[in-house]
């Protein structure tokens, strides 16, 4: 009988043209003492003959006949986690993982008994130039800690990978944690990291743990541009709301002007010029005329 010491969760949603890349990445690393739950939220593709067809015993597949959401799926399947796991591991059905992935973040955990979530740095492909992400670990710089690190989370809208995160089951457990499906399946990370933050340390490793590429799928919900900046804009209200004795009013705004930030570079060359206006017409604030001059001069090549 398997006793494995982590728990990989894998949420699937039409997954048939990337999990078994996904899944290679993960059944080959350094560290095998893990179980692979695998749930299939309301999809009849390929995804679950891909899976089996590995013919591995620490695969476990949990189909749900309906779709559940993203939040939900991911609560369902930590229910079934073995008994005897003391980690939980987040995999995403496009991702590649670094074969050393686990055995760094477990080698953490457990020489590092404060810490409760360990991640590390993303490399992002599929665009005309890789990025690595996030900075301040690429710099050799370190997560703050409790309400800092809260604030500087919902400020820069999530700076922890979430994707390789690993995080201590008991600490999970004795807070009651759980996936929240607030707003839908946008931000369900960024809740869950917020919240984490503020009842356990969080570390984040120098290395690179994970590949992805966003063009493999057209089904993310990153796609959907006006549903993401919405949710993002209601979380930061709500969070503003219930955490007002750690969020100042100067917290919200800069939050908020890193969210028009991020609004402005998902819009075309004309869109970008109007909304930069309108900002620094409403909050006569420097930072908005700035970033608009530097985008006139990109697009004129202009020195």
């Amino acid at each position: 009988m398997l006793k494995p010491l982590v728990t990989i969760v894998l949420p699937v949603y039409n997954g048939e043209k990337t999990i078994k890349a996904t899944l290679e990445s993960l059944l080959n690393q350094t560290f095998t003492n893990f179980e692979i739950l695998i749930g299939i939220d309301g999809t009849m593709d390929q995804s679950k003959d891909i899976a089996l067809r590995f013919n591995d015993n620490r695969i476990k597949i949990i189909e749900h006949p309906e779709n559940l959401g993203l939040a939900n799926n991911l609560n369902e399947i930590i229910k079934l986690a073995s008994p005897n796991s003391q980690y939980f591991a987040m995999a995403e059905q496009d991702d590649i993982y670094v074969l050393e992935r686990l055995q760094w973040q477990a080698d953490v955990m457990q020489k590092h008994k404060d810490i409760g979530l360990v991640s590390g740095i993303v490399e992002f492909t599929g665009e005309k130039k890789n990025l690595l992400f996030p900075g301040l670990l690429i710099r050799g710089e370190q997560f703050l800690q409790g309400k800092d690190l809260f604030r500087f989370l919902y400020i820069n809208q999530l700076k922890v990978v979430n994707t390789c995160m690993m995080w201590r089951k008991s600490t999970h457990l004795d807070n009651n944690f759980k996936f929240r499906s607030t707003y839908g399946n946008f931000n369900v990370d960024w809740d869950f990291v917020l919240r984490f933050c503020l009842k356990s340390n969080i570390y984040g490793l120098p290395n690179k743990l994970v590949t992805m590429n966003r063009t493999l799928t057209n089904n993310s919900v990153t796609t959907n541009t006006n549903g993401q900046n919405a949710a993002s804009k209601l979380l930061l209200i709500d969070f503003k709301k219930e955490f007002q004795a750690i969020l100042s009013e100067n917290d919200y705004k800069a939050a908020l002007k890193v969210q028009h930030k991020i609004e402005l570079g998902s819009h075309s060359k004309f869109k970008i010029v109007g909304l930069s206006l309108f900002y620094f017409m409403k909050y006569q604030d420097w930072y908005f005329i700035t970033y608009l001059i530097s985008k006139v001069k990109d697009y004129f090549k202009w020195p």
